[in-house]
């Protein structure tokens, strides 16, 4: 026998083309051995461009994966100062009241005014920073304490009342009142200097001269100017007070929470008595250095037993918290810390007696605690789905890129490599370059963008970076097992179709075993979802339920797509029945890109349907809240101050109304609190209608008794009564309307729509007090930017403007709507470059027999161009498919997993609002899908107009 020593003809050939394998060696060695180093560069320099986009998909996922939570650290962090800053003034700060006891003993009367007992300010507020620690006084702003009267009859010297309907006041020690006005006229209060006998009022009694300083309005409303000497008159045991105004002054900004807590102070309050008048009532503000002399005026006790603290005044403290200092590690802190006020018996041994904590920041904690589980929930589900999609992206690009190498494999493997030298060649070379891409964009990520992220990011990046290797080995297997198994024989290849068929059966059947598996979860543990257990299983329902579609529209469409090539047979031309007859053999070939354009359209269709129904639902709340695109609050809003408002441009109606909260709606025994919106029905639901809140149709009264529009969740049986400043109105009748509520604080309250005229004739005191205004944009925001509100009427009461646009940008503005928009965005972005790059797979994957088939038709006189028509009635059909599945899927995802999704943090409304189907969004993901699958037909088509006439002829020697 003679054997080839390779130098011929075909032994060279064999010897160049063993290269690839044995590599370089000395004439001599042994069998050829390549490195791993060697073989993955040899692999990566035959597939470049795979490997560069496998790379760069890995680099961007792990980029996206590792931002996203270190943002969502950050928004946490800012979350809590928003919600602090948003709550009101009592639940924002810590409180603390004083709860010295009541005497029994009966006041001196005596011309000989005394220094009174000592304030109990600074050993309230020493035991307080003592039970805090260093770590909580960081995060308090500038308190302030204040110590108050009871209502008492404000007269001038001789007692004479300042108005006939006898005005009461209050007098409030207050500190730190300088930093907060604009004095108008005088200055701030001091200590007292000068003495004044009380006769007539009270013979031989004699206190010191307190200053007061009193708000402009009130002041003139009272007729005061400075240095007008007052008394204060209280009923019962106490004796009178003597006053002199030292200025008049008004608030720097009426909605400092520093008001709040005794909105007397800036002007005149209408109190409801217990017999069912009206009151009007203001305050006279003090210095704090003026505590015992106040004390000393109304409860003289004998100098020898000066307490610390006075029974007749309430002290108390608050201690607002810094929002801008607080992050999400303090939550912990304040939450001890209120323990710690409610145990700590240091507060219980003070010399003026225990205090109490009035703070409602526990409140406050609980809410920023419950946005933290909506906003993982609404994270959740961009990351799970978004991770899916770029895991089977990266799998279907490395499964393409080893089909491409598929007669390298064959060859090389003839030739005698080994399955590790195939692995080491083909996947090192096209899918292992991902791995430290990913850790640079990681490191990138990580230095860039502060915050923190799990541990569970590190799993995420590290098996997106994984997947190419994985799947290209898979592929690489798989090609060798078909290379080397035995198909001869036709019960072999019977016995393998069964197989593949079972295979599949039982395949389809555990993807939607899977999915129902995760729709029960969502369902069942929705709750606990909500309440901060995160659930990637549940948190990947709308991927799962997409990968159903995806089936289905793998089962469907062949004989849908076999229809319309029966009817393009009827027409003249080729290519449109060979395109459409070649999309109908959706094979396993078809199988993976039709998996990832249905979840890319999942997940586009998921998150337009949340921003969408976000949107929606913020304007919702911020209706309820304001309750008109404009309302104007005032004191009181006459006839020609709602004219003066209407005359403005861009304002379209104007309608008065009374507003009051705290009012009840009680049929026997039990009672709902509601808003009372007393105004013209009629005129109200005009001005309502388009928007979101519209009414239904107002009830016509009947004459008798009142006739009301009830808002949900109100008592409607039996005989019903409205309570209104102390006035229980019988009621008529009632019209339910699901639509009507009032939104304040985050809490949905009923409304209960009252004819304003029917109600003024029962209750004289029920004014109107605001006005909504129908206006354009421009001219809501031209009343909204007032820099004195007081100037938009004629009488200047107005205290306050709010429109729809303000309400809504109170919120947008907010860290977590900043952050799930700014996530939904980045994820849209890549969700759509993701998809667009599955549709190019497709067409590569199917692009070596489009080519065969083109090269054969050419030499049956098939135009120029023809190859692009081909390729489009061949993809996109399947691409319009599979995307208008995955788009419906996702607009109705969200109502899969509403059970798990609170969107109240980020529309500012109530919990739990309703998630509906959104059409907008199906439309807008399945349009979407369409055009990136025609941008990639299109850069398919400028590719190949690229390409050399050798490339050319190669492929279609190949073929």
């Amino acid at each position: 026998m003679t054997t080839r020593t390779g130098t011929g003809r075909h032994g060279g050939d064999r010897h160049r083309a063993g290269r690839h394998v044995a590599g370089r060696r000395d004439p001599g060695d042994g069998p050829p051995v390549l490195s791993a180093r060697r073989l993955a560069w040899r692999g990566l320099l035959a597939a470049r461009a795979p490997a560069v986009v496998l790379a760069l998909l890995a680099a961007l996922t792990a980029a996206f994966l590792v931002v996203t939570p270190r943002a969502e650290s950050v928004a946490l962090d800012e979350a809590v100062g928003d919600a602090v800053a948003g709550a009101p003034a009592q639940a924002r700060e810590l409180g603390l009241r004083a709860t010295t006891a009541d005497t029994f003993d009966v006041p001196l009367v005596s011309e000989t005014p005394d220094r009174g007992p000592s304030a109990p300010f600074a050993d309230v507020d020493r035991a307080l920073r003592s039970v805090a620690g260093p770590e909580v006084q960081r995060l308090l702003g500038t308190p302030s304490w204040a110590a108050q009267s009871e209502s008492a009859t404000i007269a001038r010297p001789d007692g004479t009342t300042l108005r006939p309907d006898g005005s009461l006041a209050v007098v409030r020690v207050q500190s730190d009142l300088n930093r907060h006005v604009r004095w108008v006229s005088g200055g701030a209060p001091g200590a007292p200097t000068t003495t004044r006998s009380l006769a007539p009022v009270v013979t031989g009694h004699v206190t010191a001269v307190v200053p007061v300083a009193v708000a402009d309005t009130t002041a003139r409303a009272w007729g005061l100017e400075v240095g007008d000497p007052l008394s204060l008159v209280p009923s019962g045991r106490l004796t009178p007070l003597a006053l002199v105004v030292s200025g008049t002054f008004t608030a720097t900004d009426p909605a400092d929470g520093f008001w709040q807590a005794e909105p007397r102070m800036t002007g005149l309050a209408a109190i409801a008595d217990p017999q069912g008048g009206i009151v009007t009532e203001g305050a006279v503000v003090a210095s704090a250095d003026s505590y015992g002399a106040v004390s000393d005026g109304l409860w003289r006790t004998d100098p020898a037993t000066r307490p610390v603290g006075s029974p007749a005044l309430t002290a108390s403290w608050r201690y607002p918290l810094r929002s801008t200092a607080l992050v999400a590690a303090d939550v912990p802190l304040l939450r001890r810390l209120l323990v710690r006020l409610d145990t700590d018996t240091r507060l219980d041994a003070l010399p003026g007696g225990a205090v109490e904590v009035t703070t409602g920041l526990r409140s406050v904690l609980d809410g920023y605690d419950a946005s933290v589980s909506s906003v993982r929930v609404m994270t959740s589900f961009a990351t799970a789905g978004l991770s899916a999609l770029a895991a089977l992206v990266l799998a279907l690009t490395a499964v393409v890129a080893v089909a491409g190498r598929a007669r390298e494999v064959r060859l090389v493997r003839a030739r005698g490599a080994s399955r590790g030298q195939l692995l080491r060649q083909v996947v090192g070379g096209t899918a292992l370059p991902a791995v430290p891409l990913a850790a640079l964009a990681v490191v990138g990520g990580v230095l860039l963008v502060a915050g923190s992220q799990g541990a569970g990011t590190w799993v995420e990046v590290v098996l997106v970076a994984l997947v190419p290797a994985l799947a290209a080995t898979a592929a690489v297997l798989l090609t060798v097992h078909a290379v080397e198994r035995d198909d001869s024989g036709e019960e072999t290849v019977r016995r393998a179709r069964v197989v593949r068929l079972v295979r599949r059966v039982v395949a389809e059947l555990a993807v939607v075993a899977v999915a129902a598996a995760a729709v029960g979860t969502v369902r069942a543990r929705g709750d606990r979802i909500a309440g901060g257990r995160t659930d990637w299983y549940a948190a990947l329902t709308p991927v799962l339920v997409g990968a159903v579609a995806a089936l289905v529209v793998l089962r469907v469409l062949p004989p849908l797509v076999r229809a319309a090539a029966r009817v393009a047979a009827r027409r003249r031309g080729l290519v449109g029945f060979l395109g459409l007859a070649r999309a109908a053999r959706t094979g396993a070939t078809a199988a993976l890109p039709v998996l990832a354009v249905v979840v890319g359209a999942v997940v586009l269709a998921l998150l337009t349907a949340l921003t969408v129904t976000v949107a929606e639902q913020r304007e919702v709340a911020a209706y309820r809240a304001v309750g008109a695109e404009v309302r104007v609050d005032a004191v009181r809003v006459d006839a020609d101050d709602a004219a003066a408002i209407a005359a403005r441009p861009g304002v379209r109606r104007v309608v008065r109304a009374y507003v009051a909260t705290g009012a009840g709606l009680v049929s026997g025994r039990s009672a709902t609190a509601v808003v009372v919106v007393a105004v013209d029905p009629a005129e109200y639901a005009t001005l309502l209608r388009d928007t979101p809140v519209a009414l239904a149709e107002p009830p016509a009264s009947t004459g008798e008794g009142l006739t009301l529009l009830v808002g949900p969740g109100t008592a409607t049986g039996g005989d019903l009564e409205l309570t209104v400043r102390g006035a229980r109105l019988p009621v008529e009748r009632v019209v339910v309307d699901p639509g009507l509520v009032r939104l304040g604080t985050g809490q949905e309250e009923p409304a209960v729509l009252v004819p304003l005229d029917r109600l003024a004739d029962l209750v004289p005191s029920a004014q109107p007090n605001t006005a909504f205004v129908e206006a354009d944009p421009g001219a809501a925001a031209a009343l909204r930017g007032l820099r004195d509100p007081s100037s938009a009427t004629p009488s200047g009461r107005v205290t306050g403007i709010d429109t729809v646009q303000a309400a809504e940008a109170r919120v947008s503005a907010r860290a977590l709507p900043r952050l799930v928009a700014g996530t939904y965005l980045a994820g849209a972005v890549l969700a759509a470059v993701l998809t667009l790059l599955a549709v190019a797979l497709l067409l590569v994957a199917s692009r070596p027999e489009r080519t065969a088939l083109v090269i054969r038709l050419r030499t049956m006189g098939m135009p120029h161009g023809g190859e692009r028509a081909l390729a489009w009635t061949e993809v996109l059909p399947v691409v319009a498919v599979a995307g208008l599945a995955g788009a419906g899927v996702g607009a109705a995802a969200p109502a899969l997993v509403a059970a798990a999704v609170d969107l109240a943090p980020f529309t500012g409304g109530s919990p739990r609002p309703p998630l509906p189907v959104v059409p907008l969004a199906a439309a807008g993901a399945g349009a979407l899908v369409l055009v990136l699958g025609a941008l990639a037909l299109v850069l398919d088509a400028a590719a190949a107009r690229r390409s050399s006439l050798a490339d050319h002829l190669r492929k279609g020697d190949t073929a």
